[in-house]
């Protein structure tokens, strides 16, 4: 179902390739590109949008006294602007850029280059746009069942993972106390058989339809059912010309083991990690995910759309990340006016380092349009810049 979301850009290459992407046009976003200053303040004019993306560097003005102006209108009031910086390297950012933004009263701060999924995240913050955090990875089961019954095939989606067992959402119902042999079947990837009982099953919410069922394993789980499953549970990989991107997913605890991701990382000399469906990380997590790095040393590591709880370990334990560089991380921003908390996601080209002090881009309440602050001392919270 699409959203109506109207865009208005400066004409930027590395912005203009992700609003023609085909995934935006499903969600129902429109834009119009404009030339310079004189024609983006005429477009707005005529028909205000619900974004707009003004590069700092605007042709006939600048973006600063843009977003000033557009924020001025009466008409154009609602429009969010988000000021696009040069690319990392041909400016470098620094205290008077960082005041120059606050003063601007822009909505949000990109730096490029950045991926699709960070554009787009950046224009969930400002819009209507849903968030996409929440995954299920469809699987098959061939379930035996017992007492001669044919083997019955069952379509459903793992909902989560844990040493015990495996959490699932089918189509059909099974009964609690069902003891059971189970292929999980995931792509071209079959586990063997593996022995399980029905914990509980229970029919779903109604808005989602089928059931959610718990099973508990039944014995010893075989390596290939438990790599696979974590696989499922815990990471996708894409691979663009030889660059592996891998997205995390869910909770680094005691009970999480790489092995499955370790093995498929072997060898690789390339690699970039997405962390924004990362929720939380405990010591134990900590210690596995440093065990993993230190499998690809030498390795090239980025680490992209570090979500709260992976950038606040980044703080604290420096192993983290290695020998890896963050290109983009979410943040806690606070608006004092309203009580209101954001996370915000920031690209590292937006923060400032002044001797030792760190600056970070005031952005204005998405509730209220009062400037926030963020909502942690920076230099703590931004430690990994300074290792």
């Amino acid at each position: 179902m699409g959203t109506g979301v109207r865009v208005v850009a400066t004409n930027n290459v590395a912005i203009f390739r992700h609003l023609a992407a085909p995934p935006l046009a499903r969600l129902g976003v429109t834009y119009e590109l404009v030339a310079g200053h004189a024609e983006l303040m005429n477009a707005i004019a005529l028909d205000p949008p619900a974004v707009a993306l003004v590069d700092v560097d605007l042709a006939g003005g600048n973006g600063y006294a843009a977003c000033r102006a557009i924020k001025a209108a009466e008409a154009s009031r609602g429009t969010r602007v988000a000021l696009i910086l040069p690319p990392r390297g041909v400016m470098p950012i620094d205290r008077a850029m960082i005041d120059r933004l606050a003063e601007s009263g822009c909505d949000d701060v990109i730096a490029p280059p950045l991926t699709a999924d960070d554009f787009y995240a950046h224009l969930a913050q400002l819009t209507s746009l849903p968030l996409r955090r929440d995954r299920r990875i469809a699987v098959e089961l061939d379930v035996d069942l017992p007492a001669g019954e044919t083997t019955t095939n069952l379509a459903g989606q793992v909902t989560n993972v844990g040493a015990g067992g495996v959490g699932l959402r089918l189509d059909a119902p099974m009964v609690a106390g069902t003891r059971l042999a189970a292929r999980f079947r995931v792509g071209d990837q079959v586990s063997p058989d593996t022995r399980a009982v029905v914990a509980w099953c229970r029919a779903a919410d109604p808005l989602e339809g089928g059931h959610a069922a718990g099973l508990t394993w039944d014995g010893e789980v075989p390596l290939r059912t438990r790599l696979l499953l974590e696989q499922v549970a815990l990471f996708d990989i894409s691979d663009e010309n030889g660059a592996l991107t891998v997205m995390l997913h869910g909770d680094f605890t005691e009970m999480t083991r790489f092995e499955a991701l370790a093995l498929r990382l072997a060898g690789q000399s390339d690699v970039t990690f997405d962390l924004a469906a990362v929720r939380y990380i405990s010591s134990a997590g900590v210690r596995a995910w440093c065990e993993l790095l230190d499998g690809l040393r030498g390795a090239k590591k980025r680490f992209r759309h570090c979500s709260i709880a992976f950038a606040s370990q980044a703080a604290m334990v420096p192993l983290v990340l290695a020998d890896g560089e963050v290109l983009s991380l979410e943040a806690p921003y606070y608006c004092d006016p309203c009580g209101r908390d954001e996370v915000r996601l920031l690209e590292v080209g937006v923060i400032a380092r002044e001797d030792d002090r760190i600056l970070v881009p005031r952005l204005t309440c998405g509730a209220c349009g009062a400037p926030t602050e963020l909502d942690d001392i920076p230099e703590r919270y931004f430690a990994f810049l300074n290792h």
